[in-house]
């Protein structure tokens, strides 16, 4: 990497980042600094800080056990043996309509003027992935629109989540992704390889396909059974605060090809997965990627967001569970 793409490739990862993360990130590249930060991190995920931190999480869920049909029990068997679930959205949810309705109130944000600009001047304007335009950003200030409300606390999702989690878990991140279509000649950036995130123990990404999504437009793929406590879930494991980026082609050698699940599916698919296991993706060469992305973690994640809902009634109807996930309660 030459001088002038390090420089680019730092300032769009410093537009991404909270005070807080700065900081750590830069601790992280000096000693002992680094030592005590890694300590740090390291103790907070224990077993003992991780329960301490996730007291009030585990009392919650303990007072409103989830009651699961046939087909979440089938969503955590499958999060537990292999961390990750396919499925449609209608199928989960029961429910009709909600597609359309999410489909459209996406393409109205794209239409706001700072999200437009940004599609048609074809860059992005945070984060590494100068591709992936996002509709509330690192530094969320627009409150969450009701369609999309109605999924992400959804209690049919929630009771799998918080049943694999094993704590009432919180919403950390949500937002709309819109991919840009990308040369097949440039590089892989940061998430495009294989990896493990690290800001929690364990912790479930929803993404919910809005367009269709084949092999050149950029699915998710991943390696299973690597979630935490998988039947590979101790090869290259995580290093906190820094996560786990295994050399290229190292996995592929020595994992079986098999384990390998590339994620295609049609509008309206929806995963589930532990984000802790080895995942990649996004990159798409043939047309624009649109999706829904909701992460839930524990009391004890690294850098949760805050977010409000735009519909202030929905708050009233929300369940426990839905309340505590978007901070209604603590």
């Amino acid at each position: 990497m030459n001088t002038a793409s390090w420089i680019y490739k730092t300032l769009r990862r410093l537009q991404a980042r909270t005070l807080g993360q700065l900081l750590r990130g830069g601790l992280m590249r000096v000693w002992p600094f680094s030592y005590l930060v890694h300590s740090y991190h390291t103790a907070r995920l224990s077993p003992d800080r991780w329960n301490d931190l996730n007291k009030r999480n585990i009392e919650i869920l303990q007072t409103n056990t989830p009651s699961l049909d046939t087909d979440q029990q089938t969503a955590l068997s499958n999060l537990k043996a292999d961390g990750i679930h396919a499925t449609s959205m209608e199928h989960l949810l029961k429910s009709n309509g909600l597609l359309n309705e999410l489909q459209d109130e996406a393409e109205a944000l794209f239409q706001r003027p700072e999200i437009r600009d940004q599609i048609e001047q074809r860059i992005s304007k945070e984060g590494t992935k100068w591709y992936v335009v996002r509709v509330f950003g690192f530094h969320p200030t627009m409150a969450v629109p009701a369609s999309i409300a109605s999924l992400v606390l959804d209690d049919r999702i929630l009771d799998v989540v918080n049943s694999y989690l094993g704590v009432c878990s919180r919403i950390k991140y949500l937002d709309i992704w819109y991919n840009l279509p990308c040369d097949d000649e440039d590089p892989p950036v940061d998430s495009e390889r294989w990896h493990r995130d690290n800001e929690d123990n364990q912790l479930i990404k929803l993404f919910l396909y809005l367009s269709d999504v084949d092999e050149k437009s950029g699915p998710l793929s991943y390696i299973r059974g690597t979630q935490p406590g998988g039947r590979h879930g101790t090869i290259y494991p995580n290093n906190p605060p820094a996560g786990s980026f295994p050399p290229d082609g190292a996995l592929e050698r020595d994992l079986p090809n098999e384990e390998i699940y590339s994620c295609v599916g049609d509008a309206g698919t929806l995963l589930l997965y532990d984000a802790c296991g080895f995942h990649r993706g996004g990159r798409t060469t043939n047309k624009p990627r649109i999706l829904l992305v909701a992460t839930y973690a524990s009391e004890a994640a690294l850098d949760p967001l805050t977010y409000e809902l735009q519909d202030r009634e929905q708050y009233g109807k929300l369940s426990v569970p839905g309340k505590f996930a978007i901070r209604a309660m603590n």
